[in-house]
């Protein structure tokens, strides 16, 4: 079989979300693969069927393969590429979780290589002193002259933070997804989606563009951003939610856990203390903790640039940063009438400034010199 019908196997597979799962590989080994899979009779289909106790799913290969043609047409006007679990460059630690997918999408570049991979998860409403703690973090490593692959989820707070530091530091991020790659949500997190790609990052997800999104797909993408990892650090976060649930899966997975703990009143706190109190995640308070945790050698000390100034400071920039030196926080309407810097090129310099770790953005779109 070419390459174009292996691929277009693969994609028909993700028509059927619960055989996009290794714990089927069973199944597809019977019948040689996922290409011959497509190629097996009807008969034996349904035989293997009734064997791996899938009653309860009608083998609609037909209509799969037929569902694929169309998704092959969306993937190639957004970009969208797959990969199977037997590729080279499918993510190494995942393969041998015993629930990955057996097929992937990804936007832009994927390869296995020797960076460590780190996830880092949290609430979605996170406090301003938790994603600069994040930022901290990754620009210390960065600093430290390690390199490794930053794996989240692209959602608000803790995950945002985490691959804007990425951008920032010039590390690589990896983001994973709980839709179709056809589409970012949030929206506005679309540019940080595409500075992912651009700097040799990843956009991840097992859905392909025309499945539904659910709630639950959130959850379900939870276990590929922890099986991806060799470790797991929870930010911030509450009792219950996502950051949570990634944990213990890392732990099911047998991978580090680590957690940022947090004042006993603060209930973005809680559910990090509660990891490090049930012994499930380990106590980190500043990078050092991380490298005793992960054992990571040590590097050569030598000068480390974390970035290039390839867009120098503009007048309206250093405008900018006189006007909230001199006045403090402040929201986009009212710098607008305090510089007369047009809106347009206001929010674009704000985002700017934001990713550059210069200014905080703070409830209400108001904005403040870090």
């Amino acid at each position: 079989m070419n390459s174009e019908n292996a691929i277009l196997t693969q994609v028909a597979l993700t028509m059927a979300p619960r055989l996009n799962n290794a714990l089927y590989t069973p199944l597809f080994q019977q019948c040689g693969g996922i290409a011959g899979f497509f190629q097996e009779t009807d008969a034996n289909i349904e035989a293997l069927f009734r064997e791996n106790n899938l009653t309860n799913i009608q083998p609609e290969r037909s209509r799969w393969l037929k569902m694929a043609e169309q998704e092959l047409k969306v993937m190639e006007k957004h970009h969208i590429q797959t990969c199977g679990i037997e590729d080279p460059n499918y993510p190494r630690l995942l393969k041998f979780c015993a629930d990955a997918p057996l097929v992937l999408f990804y936007k832009g570049t994927l390869e296995n290589t020797d960076a460590k991979n780190i996830a880092i998860v949290g609430t979605r409403k996170a406090t301003e002193l938790g994603k600069k703690r994040v930022d901290t973090f990754l620009r210390e490593i960065a600093e430290m002259g390690y390199r490794p692959n930053i794996i989240s989820g692209l959602a608000y707070g803790i995950d945002i933070a985490a691959h804007s530091a990425c951008i920032h530091y010039t590390l690589k991020a990896q983001a994973v997804l709980g839709h179709g790659l056809h589409m970012i949500y949030p929206a506005s997190h679309k540019n940080i989606a595409e500075k992912i790609v651009e700097q040799g990052g990843t956009l991840l997800s097992e859905f392909p563009t025309c499945a539904q999104i659910l709630p639950t797909n959130f959850l379900q993408r939870n276990r590929i951003v922890a099986g991806m990892s060799e470790a797991v650090l929870v930010a911030e976060s509450p009792v219950k939610g996502g950051a949570m649930a990634t944990a213990r899966q890392a732990l099911s997975y047998s991978r580090e856990v680590m957690a940022i703990p947090g004042r006993p009143e603060d209930t973005n706190s809680a559910g990090c203390n509660l990891l490090i109190k049930q012994n499930i995640a380990a106590l980190v308070e500043n990078v050092a903790d991380i490298l005793k945790i992960l054992n990571w050698a040590p590097l050569p000390t030598s000068p480390y640039q974390t970035s290039l100034d390839l867009f120098p400071e503009s007048d309206d920039e250093t405008l900018l940063k006189e006007t909230l030196t001199r006045t403090g926080e402040q929201n986009i309407d009212q710098l607008h009438q305090l510089t007369r810097i047009p809106v347009h090129d206001l929010s674009v310099l704000l985002l700017k400034m934001e990713l550059e770790g210069v200014v905080m953005q703070l409830p209400g779109k108001c904005y403040a010199l870090i």
